[in-house]
């Protein structure tokens, strides 16, 4: 497994945590590097992505909701939710990664960490979001 792909999921985990707690984000990372034997080399890219989807994130979950059909963000497992929130930060905001490999990536992390609906259910409201911010920037 890619070092970024486990850096992705370094992320996901405080972002999960972040939203379960409600701790603020500095505490719940600061937890989770004393708790989980992580290697040091997965931090940098994982700090990017909780620290860059914690400062957008009413940005973040405002593009959710308005992309995802007749679901609530508060309904949607937390997993699910800290994937998109991650994957919609990247495709936004880190124009050094190419939008398709955050999609791709957010699908795999799905498949081994969350429900066999959720992939599907991410790919399509990622792809949505991917078009729309493709559309804006032309």
């Amino acid at each position: 497994m890619s070092l970024r792909r486990r850096s992705r999921i370094v992320a996901m985990q405080i972002l999960y945590q972040i939203q379960l707690t409600a701790a603020p984000a500095p505490i719940v990372i600061k937890r989770f590097w004393e708790s989980q034997d992580t290697s040091v080399e997965l931090r940098p890219f994982a700090l990017e992505l909780v620290e860059g989807t914690t400062a957008h994130l009413e940005a973040i979950d405002t593009l959710l909701q308005n992309t995802s059909k007749n679901w609530q963000l508060h309904r949607m497992p937390v997993v699910d939710l800290s994937i998109l929130r991650c994957a919609t930060y990247e495709i936004l905001y880190l124009d050094d990664i190419d939008p398709a490999t955050s999609i791709n990536e957010a699908i795999e992390i799905a498949k081994s960490y969350s429900t066999p609906d959720s992939p599907k259910f991410i790919n399509g409201i990622l792809d949505n979001i991917q078009k729309s911010a493709s559309n804006s920037k032309t």
